[in-house]
């Protein structure tokens, strides 16, 4: 016999099985073995004594088997009985842990919660939310992949993952969207660059040098493209980079100037030769935003996890 044949006849017995084996009459099958007397086993389930011989009785005729030995004293298991008593536990032992697993997931306790968020959530204050959650929360396992902030409200509105971390400055189209945190955009440039000199600078005065931007598409390259074209001035963009580290490296080899949020850089720069100054710009400041598609449809894991987030704000309809 082949083994797509093999396979074939294994998916028809079990089919057979389904069609011929319910679970109550099953569970009574094993409570009336264990305790030998039927009338104790409706007593149990609340139900009639006859509703248990008749379930027995019918299970026996649909696979042509005889279980129980019915007798003066109550009943006992035939050979047949004996026989698959240990799969019959199994059996009942692997939906007891079912139930336990669903019961969990409905209470929160246990389940996965899916994370899209842009880099500077991953490299800001998320990680150590998830790791202070997670220690209290054992049994949940938050899953983070890393995104632009269009594709992050995508996923979103496709069911793609839970909960997205985007800048607040792209149209959020209709999701739940609770403010989370701010973050500062600040001009890097190597230490001894022209502009090293001042403390804070325009965007203006970063126009006449050359610029290490984000890649296509981010929420910073969106931003500084459009704030370049409100001043009718050109962003003479040398490179595009993909990570906040690729700018810094350009940057430290005197490529260019750029900008990044301040949590990107302010590890790093000095060991790296990087001065840092403020932005003296009103939209300096972003604001970042958790995203969900329904915060009413979130499982309970994935809203414990946006409630430790947010200390349980209601939210904003984007």
């Amino acid at each position: 016999m082949t083994e797509n044949a093999r396979t074939g006849s294994k998916r028809d017995l079990t089919a057979g099985f389904l069609r011929n084996y319910d679970l109550v009459s099953l569970r009574l099958l094993l409570a009336a073995i264990e305790e030998g007397n039927l009338a104790k086993v409706a007593a149990q389930e609340n139900i009639s004594l006859s509703a248990v011989s008749r379930r027995i009785s019918d299970l026996e005729g649909r696979i042509g088997v005889k279980l129980l030995q019915r007798h003066d004293r109550g009943v006992s298991p035939t050979d047949a009985a004996i026989a698959s008593l240990p799969r019959l536990r199994g059996v009942f032992d692997l939906i007891d842990r079912m139930a336990e697993d669903f019961a969990e997931v409905s209470a929160g306790t246990r389940g996965v919660v899916r994370v899209r968020a842009h880099l500077t959530a991953i490299i800001g204050h998320l990680p150590e939310r998830i790791a202070s959650f997670t220690a209290a929360h054992p049994g949940i396992d938050i899953v983070v992949d890393e995104a632009n902030s269009p594709d992050v409200v995508h996923a979103l509105q496709v069911g793609g993952c839970d909960l997205g971390f985007v800048s607040g400055t792209i149209d959020t189209a209709s999701l739940d969207i609770f403010p989370w945190m701010v973050d500062e955009l600040v001009v890097v440039m190597r230490d001894d660059h022209a502009l090293s000199g001042q403390e804070r600078l325009r965007f203006e005065q970063l126009l006449d040098h050359p610029f290490i931007g984000m890649a296509t598409g981010s929420s910073l390259h969106t931003l500084l493209r459009g704030q370049a074209a409100a001043l009718g001035r050109p962003l003479d963009e040398v490179a595009r980079v993909s990570t906040f580290e690729g700018v810094r490296e350009m940057v430290a080899a005197g490529m260019g100037v750029g900008i990044l949020p301040s949590a990107a850089v302010a590890r790093v720069a000095a060991a790296q030769g990087i001065a840092v100054r403020g932005l003296d710009e009103p939209w300096a400041e972003r604001p970042l935003v958790i995203c969900a598609r329904d915060r009413a449809q979130l499982s309970a894991a994935a809203r414990k996890f946006l409630d430790h987030l947010l200390d349980g704000q209601a939210p904003k309809r984007g």
